[in-house]
C-alpha cells in the first residue's frame, strides 16, 4: 500500500470529541493534553461531564449570555426548524428539549455565543495536529496525551488509531475508562497505554446500578484481567469519593480489597466536588445531587490511611 493510500485510510477514521483541554497538570505525569470523547454507557448522577454522556453533539445553553430579543431580536427563534426555541415573558430565549435535535442552526444565527454545540466528528489527525502542538512541553516535563471522555471504549477504532499514532510520535499516553465494555477492545488499546486509569465506583452491583445506572459485573470482570497483569502499561485505579453514595470506609475498604487480591498495586481518591453542576443547567438536566457537599479533608485522610493498609500505594498529588 502507498503512504498517500495508507494517510488516505487514516483521515477515514473519524470519531466525536466533545473537548481537546490543553496544558493539562493532572490525569497524568507532566503536563498533558487531554482529549475527550464523546459516549458513555454509565450515566453517573456525580459526572462533571454530562456534555459526554450520550454519542452525539448535545446543544448548551449560556443564559448569562443571553441578551434577550430587546438587544438580539431573537434570531434563534426562526433558526430553530424543530420549534424548540421561543422567548420567555421577559424576552429571553428559552428552550423546548424534548424538541430540540442539537442541530446547530441557533448556534449559528446567536450573536452572543449564549448558545454552543459539544461535541464534533473529527478525524484522527485533526485530533493529532492538536495534540502536535505541545509537543515541546511534553518533551521537557516528561507530559503526554491522556484520552478521557464519556468512554473511549465506546469508540474503540478511532480511539485505538490515535493512541498507536501518538506512540508514533514517542507521546506517552494514558486512557481513562470505566472498564464497561469489551475486553478484547481493552487489551488492544492498553498495548499502545503507558498508564490506565481504571475507575471503580462501587462494589456491591445493585448500588452500582443505582447510582451509575449500569451493574458492575462486567467493570470487575475486566478490573480483575487489568490487575492481576494481562495489561503490560502502568494501572492506576481511581475511585471517586462521593458522599451518600460509596464514601463510607466499608465502602472504600471493599474495594481496596478487591484490588489487592487481584494483584493491582495503586488507588488514587477522588474527591467529589459540584463544579461541573452548571453545565446540567446549560443541558436542560436536573443535577440530582444539588445539597451534596466534597468530602471533608479528615475523612478524605482516614480514607487513604485506609488504602494504604491493604498495602496499596495511594496516589492522590503523586502526579
Amino acid at each position: 500500500m502507498s503512504s498517500g493510500a495508507v494517510l488516505s485510510e487514516r483521515k477515514q477514521i473519524t470519531g466525536w470529541v466533545f473537548d481537546i483541554q490543553r496544558f493539562s497538570l493532572h490525569d497524568g505525569p507532566g503536563i498533558r493534553t487531554l482529549v475527550f470523547m464523546q459516549g458513555c454507557p454509565l450515566a453517573c448522577k456525580w459526572c462533571c461531564n454530562p456534555e459526554g454522556q450520550k454519542h452525539h453533539p448535545q446543544l448548551r445553553f449560556l443564559s448569562i449570555k443571553c441578551v434577550g430579543a430587546d438587544i438580539c431580536k431573537a434570531p434563534c427563534v426562526d433558526a430553530c426548524p424543530e420549534g424548540a426555541i421561543s422567548l420567555s415573558p421577559e424576552g429571553k430565549a428559552a428552550t423546548n428539549w424534548e424538541l430540540c435535535q442539537a442541530c446547530g442552526r441557533c448556534t449559528e444565527a446567536c450573536l452572543f455565543g449564549a448558545r454552543t454545540i459539544a461535541g464534533k466528528r473529527m478525524t484522527v489527525d485533526e485530533v493529532l495536529a492538536e495534540v502536535e502542538k505541545d509537543w515541546p512541553f511534553y518533551n521537557r516535563s516528561g507530559g503526554g496525551v491522556t484520552i478521557g471522555g464519556g468512554e473511549p471504549l465506546m469508540q474503540f477504532e478511532f480511539v485505538l488509531a490515535l493512541v498507536k499514532r501518538c506512540k508514533e510520535r514517542f507521546f506517552h499516553t494514558a486512557l481513562e475508562t470505566c472498564g464497561d465494555g469489551r475486553w478484547q477492545h481493552l487489551k488492544q488499546i492498553s498495548e499502545y497505554l503507558d498508564l490506565l486509569y481504571y475507575d471503580i465506583k462501587h462494589m456491591d452491583s445493585v448500588r452500582h446500578k443505582e447510582f451509575t445506572g449500569v451493574s458492575n459485573e462486567l467493570i470487575l470482570s475486566n478490573a480483575r484481567r487489568v490487575l492481576s497483569g494481562e495489561v503490560n502499561c502502568e494501572v492506576i485505579v481511581r475511585i471517586p469519593i462521593v458522599p451518600g453514595c460509596n464514601d463510607s470506609e466499608q465502602d472504600v475498604a471493599a474495594i481496596a480489597r478487591f484490588v489487592a487480591e487481584s494483584g493491582g498495586t495503586m488507588i488514587e481518591l477522588l474527591p467529589y466536588h459540584a463544579l461541573g453542576s452548571s453545565k446540567y443547567r446549560q443541558l436542560g438536566i436536573q443535577y440530582e445531587l444539588g445539597e451534596v457537599r466534597p468530602p471533608s479533608e479528615e475523612q478524605m485522610e482516614r480514607l487513604r490511611r485506609m488504602v494504604k493498609s491493604f498495602g496499596l500505594k495511594e496516589m492522590t498529588g503523586v502526579f
